[in-house]
């Protein structure tokens, strides 16, 4: 059957998500990367955000005073202020989108994203970018979690056979394998397109 929707997760694929390659241009190598990887973006608390059940506030005043006992203070406090600025546009796949849409193929999003985030992106004019999607905090539900998939389907009136997921996370790739939707862990946009022309999706 030929594929009529193709499916991107934003972070890591419309945008730069790598949190630990931030950490280690701010801090070096040191004990702060490990620390705050732990502490802030592998935390219980991250999960949450994504699914609108923690306030951002609230969790990140706990984290950081556990950072300060721990001597990690001032690093935490700089992080929690400006990691936004890991997330840059991947313009590569920015394009790759405009061409999909351009050859009239129906182009959504599914992302694990908080609600604070979202409108970062929404102002930059990513969410634009497609014909409609589902973000977790919308739903309360993350990735890989069968619902989140069969919620896009059902929101768009999508036949998860018919349509083509890209995602970083091979956990969430395999989550949409499961919901019957074909997946491709995302390597670059370059990969990405060579894997829609072997489907036939673009030439």
């Amino acid at each position: 059957m030929a594929f009529r929707n193709v499916v991107f997760d934003f972070g890591g694929v419309v945008v730069n998500y790598d949190p630990a390659g931030y950490l280690r241009g701010l801090f070096g190598d040191g004990e702060a990367v490990s620390y705050i990887m732990k502490h802030l973006f592998e935390s219980e608390y991250w999960r949450l955000f994504d699914q609108d059940r923690a306030d951002r506030a609230e969790c990140n005043a706990i984290v950081l005073e556990k950072a300060r006992e721990d001597g990690f203070g001032p690093q935490m406090e700089r992080v929690q202020r400006h990691w936004l600025e890991l997330m840059w546009t991947k313009t590569d796949t920015v394009e790759l989108v405009r061409k999909l849409r351009d050859r009239g193929v129906n182009v959504y999003y599914l992302t694990n994203m908080p609600r604070d985030v979202w409108p970062e992106f929404l102002g930059r004019g990513l969410g634009d970018l497609f014909l409609g999607g589902v973000a977790s905090f919308e739903v309360g539900i993350t990735k890989p979690d069968r619902r989140i998939y069969e919620e896009l389907f059902s929101r768009f009136g999508l036949k998860s056979q018919e349509s083509l997921f890209f995602d970083d996370m091979p956990a969430n790739v395999e989550g949409a394998k499961k919901a019957g939707m074909e997946g491709v862990v995302f390597k670059s946009a370059e990969e990405a397109r060579k894997e829609l022309e072997i489907r036939g999706i673009i030439a």
